[in-house]
Parts: C-alpha cells; sequence; structure tokens
C-alpha cells in the first residue's frame, strides 16, 4: 500500500468517526435535557400531590362539620315539630346515617 492509500484509509476512517461522533454527541445532550425536565416534571407532580392532599383533608373536615350542623339542625327541627318528649331530643347523629 503506497502512502497516499495510506492516507485516503486515514481520511475515511476520520470521516467516519466524525459521522457517528456527532449524532452521539447531541443525542447525549438531548438525553442530558429530557433528564432534567423529567426530574423537574417528578418534583411539580410531588407538589401536585401533596396539595391535592392537603386540599381533599380540608374539603372532608369542612364535610365532617356540615354534617354535624346538619344533624343539629335536624334534631331541633323535630324538636319544634314533635316537642319536648320526642324521640329527636335523645337521639344521636348515628341513628340518622
Amino acid at each position: 500500500m503506497t502512502e497516499w492509500g495510506v492516507v485516503g484509509v486515514i481520511v475515511v476512517l476520520l470521516g467516519l468517526l466524525g459521522t457517528v461522533t456527532a449524532p452521539m454527541i447531541r443525542l447525549n445532550t438531548t438525553l442530558t435535557k429530557l433528564n432534567d425536565k423529567f426530574d423537574t416534571l417528578d418534583e411539580r407532580l410531588t407538589g401536585v400531590s401533596e396539595s391535592n392532599h392537603a386540599s381533599h383533608r380540608r374539603l372532608w373536615e369542612h364535610e365532617e362539620m356540615q354534617d354535624n350542623q346538619l344533624h343539629d339542625h335536624e334534631t331541633r327541627i323535630q324538636i319544634l315539630e314533635h316537642g319536648p318528649g320526642c324521640p329527636a331530643h335523645h337521639s344521636t347523629k348515628e341513628e340518622y346515617t
């Protein structure tokens, strides 16, 4: 093989290396960015989940308070309609649920 043949083989190998390396570098950069975006998304999703849990807890506490208040109102209405000797005067909330 002549000197020019060796130079030609080296040029071809460098071209092949450049052809393969450039897409690999772009792919690596893209994967790194994607990984960062997934980390950010995970943090946001965790925050939303915690906020959602707290909101549901507040809603259930408010619903329980309204249930108690509704039971008190039902008892008062029954006492007013039937007098102080009615069974509602001594009833508990569990009887109505």
